[in-house]
C-alpha cells in the first residue's frame, strides 16, 4: 500500500468519509479520495487497506481504488511540496474532523490489540479519553515515555489520564504521577500536578502506596504541615513495615527530617528490608541505618557502592541514589563519591533531567569542598543553583549554598560570599539535615570577616541542633572544632582546648576520620612551640591521608611557621614552599596571601603577576637556572655556592638577575614561580 506522501485534498471529502461506498462503482469521486488520503494520515504507520476501509466504514476495493487514484495524481503531478505530505494532510484537514478520525482511530487499533503507545496518540489527538479503557492505555504508554526519557510526551498523556478517571483514588495516584514526571524538568510548587497532589493529600485520598512519594514532595518544599497529615494517613492504613519503600522513608526522615520522626514516634523504629532484599529502596533503608547505627565506614563505603552498581537512575530512586553518595561522602570515600557524582551528572544531563542535575552537581560540590578544591566546588555549587529556578530548590538549595559560600570564603570572596547568604531560604531549611550545612558554612564566612562572635553564636546553634535531634556525629559537621576555631579568633585558649579535645574524645582516635587531624591543628595553637610541631605532624599525616589539599596546605603552612619559630630554617621554607602550591592549586586565595606574606588587597595583583610571569624561566640562564632551583628548594646562598662550586657573591649576583627577568623580590616568590614550572 502507498503510505499517505502524496495526493491533493480537499476539505469537501470530509463530508462523505462515512458514507458506504458501493463496491460496483468502478471511480471513485475526489471527495472520497481525500479522505481515503486523510485516513491514511491519520494512521501513519499503521495504515493497511484493511484498517483505513474500517476507519471509513467502506470496503477495501474502493479504498484500493482510491489509493491508485492518489499515486496517479501524485506521479502527474509538478508542484513539490516541502512538508511531509502527511503533514500536510492533516494541516488541511478540518480540526474537528482530524479529532473524530484520531478517536476512532483509537477505538480501531485498541481492538486490535495494537501497543498502547499507538492507541494512546490517537487519544491524545482527539483530546479524548471517554472509553473505559482509555485511561489504562493512557497510563501505559506514559510509563513508557517515562521510561525513555520522553517526558513531554508522559505528561501530555497522565494529563488526559487524569482527566478520564473519576475515581478519587486512582486520581491522586496519576496526579503523583504526573508531578514525578514534572519534577525531572523543574521541581517547582506550583504545578498543576503539585496542587492536585496536595489536594489529595489534605482531601485523605492518596492511596497508601503512593503516600512515600507524596511526603518526599511535600518536604523538598519544606510543607511539613501536609507531610504531618500524610504521615498520619500512612500509619493509620494498616501500615506494612516490611515494604521496602516504608523502609527507606522512615530511614530517610530519621535521619534528614528528625524534627519530623519525633512528631511520628512509628517512624523512629528500625524497619529493616526482608533478608535478601536488592530493591534500591531496601538497601538504602539498610544503607542509612548503618551509617547512623554506627556501622563500620568500611561496610558502609561497600554497601554504598553495591546500591550506585545495582541500580540505574530513575524518577523513584534519585534519592536512595543521592543517600548512597552522601553515605561515601561522610565516610570520607571522597574520591568514590567524585567519580559518582561524574557519572550520575553525565547521565541526568545525557537524559535532559535538569532536577537531577542540579542534585549530583550539589553533591560533586560537597564532595570537592570536603577536598578542599574550592575552584571545583564553586563551579558544582553554581551548576546546582543554576540548573532549575533556584527558588524551586527547597530544601535542597542549602547544600549548593553551603558549597558555594565556603568555597567563596575560601577564595576571600566575601562579598560574594554574603550575596549568597542573603539568598532567601525556606524556613523549614532548618529543621532539616541540610540545614546543618549551611549553618556550618555562614559560621565560617563570619569568622573570615572578623565577627567572631556572631560565628561562635551560628556554630553553638548547630550544634545545638544535632543535640535534639540526636544526631551529633563529629563526622556528620564537625560544629566543635568550628567552636574551637572561633574561640582561638577571640583569644579564649582554654575553651578552644576544651571543645577540640571534645571533638577527639567522640571521634575515639584522631586517626580515625579526617577531621580528627583538624583538632589536632587547633589544639597545637594553644600549645608551646615544641608540643606544636608534634601535633601539627600527627595532622599534617592525617590530612594527607584525608585527601583535602587545603587542610593540608594550612597544616603545612602552620607547621612551617613552627620549624621557623624554633629556628629551623630549611624546614620551614620547605613546607611553606608546599603549603605555598597547594594552596594555589586548590583556590584557597586566602589562605596563599597568608602564605606569601601580602595583603588581601595587595595579593590579588601580586599573584597574578606572579602566575603570568612564572612563564619567564625560559628566558633565564643555565647558570641562573640552577641558582634559582637551590633557592627555591630552601637552600642558604652559602649551601648553594658549596654546591656549584662559586662563590657567594656569585650567587647573590645570579639571584638578583632572576628576580629581576622574572619581576619578583623575595625568595618566597621565587619558591611559587619555580613550583609553578
Amino acid at each position: 500500500m502507498v503510505p499517505p506522501t502524496v495526493g491533493t485534498l480537499t476539505d469537501e471529502g470530509a463530508s462523505g468519509m462515512h458514507r458506504q461506498i458501493s463496491p460496483h462503482r468502478e471511480k471513485w469521486s475526489a471527495p472520497h479520495r481525500s479522505a481515503v488520503g486523510q485516513a491514511m494520515a491519520v494512521l501513519g504507520s499503521a495504515s493497511t487497506v484493511g484498517l483505513v476501509a474500517e476507519l471509513l466504514a467502506t470496503d477495501e476495493a474502493a479504498v484500493r481504488a482510491a489509493v491508485r487514484g492518489i499515486a496517479a495524481g501524485a506521479r502527474s503531478s509538478t508542484v513539490v511540496d516541502e512538508l511531509d505530505p502527511g503533514a500536510r494532510i492533516l494541516r488541511d484537514t478540518p480540526a474537528q474532523v482530524r479529532q473524530n478520525l484520531h478517536r476512532r482511530a483509537a477505538e480501531l487499533l485498541h481492538d486490535k490489540g495494537f501497543p498502547a503507545a499507538a492507541v494512546a496518540a490517537h487519544l491524545v489527538a482527539a483530546n479524548c479519553a471517554d472509553h473505559p479503557w482509555a485511561a489504562r492505555v493512557l497510563l501505559s504508554a506514559a510509563a513508557e515515555d517515562m521510561a525513555n526519557d520522553q517526558i513531554d510526551r508522559a505528561v501530555q498523556r497522565l494529563e488526559l489520564a487524569y482527566r478520564a478517571t473519576g475515581d478519587p483514588g486512582e486520581r491522586a495516584t496519576i496526579a503523583i504521577r504526573l508531578l514525578r514526571a514534572e519534577w525531572r524538568l523543574n521541581p517547582s510548587d506550583r504545578t498543576r500536578g503539585y496542587a492536585r497532589m496536595r489536594s489529595a493529600v489534605r482531601a485523605g485520598r492518596v492511596p497508601a502506596a503512593q503516600l512515600p512519594a507524596a511526603v518526599l514532595f511535600l518536604l523538598w518544599h519544606g510543607q511539613t504541615q501536609y507531610a504531618d497529615q500524610a504521615l498520619t494517613q500512612l500509619n493509620s492504613g494498616g501500615l506494612d513495615e516490611t515494604a521496602p519503600r516504608i523502609g527507606f522513608l522512615c530511614a530517610w526522615l530519621r535521619y534528614t527530617h528528625p524534627p519530623l520522626a519525633q512528631r511520628h514516634p512509628w517512624l523512629l523504629a528500625a524497619h529493616p528490608s526482608r533478608r535478601g532484599e536488592t530493591t534500591p529502596h531496601a538497601l538504602g533503608s539498610r544503607l542509612l541505618i548503618g551509617l547512623f547505627g554506627g556501622r563500620p565506614a568500611d561496610e558502609t563505603g561497600t554497601r554504598a557502592q553495591c546500591l550506585l552498581t545495582r541500580h540505574r537512575l530513575a524518577a523513584d530512586t534519585v534519592e536512595t541514589l543521592a543517600a548512597a553518595v552522601h553515605c561515601l561522602i561522610y565516610t570520607d570515600r571522597l574520591d568514590t563519591a567524585a567519580a559518582w557524582c561524574d557519572s550520575l551528572l553525565a547521565e541526568a544531563a545525557a537524559r535532559k533531567a535538569p532536577t537531577w542535575q542540579s542534585i549530583f552537581a550539589g553533591l560533586r560540590a560537597e564532595t570537592m569542598l570536603r577536598k578542599g578544591d574550592a575552584r571545583a566546588a564553586a563551579d558544582d555549587a553554581m551548576l546546582a543553583l543554576n540548573c532549575v529556578p533556584a527558588e524551586h530548590l527547597g530544601i535542597w538549595i542549602g547544600t549548593p549554598i553551603a558549597a558555594l559560600v565556603r568555597a567563596l570564603t575560601l577564595a576571600g570572596r566575601h562579598t560574594e560570599a554574603a550575596a549568597q547568604l542573603r539568598r532567601p531560604v525556606p524556613r523549614a531549611l532548618f529543621e532539616s539535615r541540610f540545614g546543618l550545612a549551611y549553618l556550618h558554612a555562614e559560621g565560617h564566612h563570619q569568622l573570615a570577616v572578623a565577627r567572631s562572635g556572631e560565628a561562635l553564636r551560628t556554630f553553638r546553634r548547630c550544634g545545638h541542633l544535632m543535640r535534639r535531634w540526636h544526631m551529633d556525629f563529629p563526622w556528620l559537621v564537625p560544629w566543635r572544632n568550628d567552636l574551637a576555631a572561633a574561640h582561638l579568633a577571640l583569644g579564649e585558649h582554654c575553651h578552644a582546648r576544651a571543645v577540640a579535645t571534645r571533638h577527639l574524645d567522640l571521634l575515639g582516635s584522631a586517626s580515625d576520620h579526617r577531621t580528627g587531624g583538624v583538632s589536632l591543628r587547633l589544639l597545637a595553637a594553644t600549645a608551646d612551640r615544641y608540643r606544636r610541631i608534634r601535633l601539627l605532624r600527627g595532622a599534617a599525616s592525617i590530612a594527607r591521608s584525608g585527601g583535602c589539599d587545603f587542610e593540608l596546605a594550612t597544616v603545612l603552612g602552620e607547621l612551617g611557621v613552627a620549624h621557623r619559630a624554633v629556628g629551623d630554617h630549611d624546614k620551614s621554607r620547605a613546607l611553606l614552599r608546599e603549603a605555598t602550591r597547594l594552596a594555589d592549586s586548590c583556590g584557597a586565595d586566602t589562605l596563599l596571601h597568608d602564605l606569601l606574606g601580602e595583603r588581601p588587597r595587595r595579593a590579588a595583583p601580586a599573584l597574578a603577576r606572579l602566575r603570568a610571569h612564572a612563564h619567564r624561566l625560559d628566558a633565564l640562564s643555565p647558570a641562573e637556572r640552577r641558582v634559582a632551583a637551590l633557592a627555591a628548594r630552601g637552600k642558604r646562598n652559602r649551601d648553594i655556592a658549596a654546591a656549584l662550586d662559586i662563590t657567594t657573591s656569585t650567587v647573590e649576583q645570579h639571584l638578583t638577575r632572576v628576580y629581576r627577568k622574572l619581576e619578583i623580590s623575595r625568595r618566597t616568590e621565587l619558591a611559587f614561580a619555580m613550583g609553578e614550572t
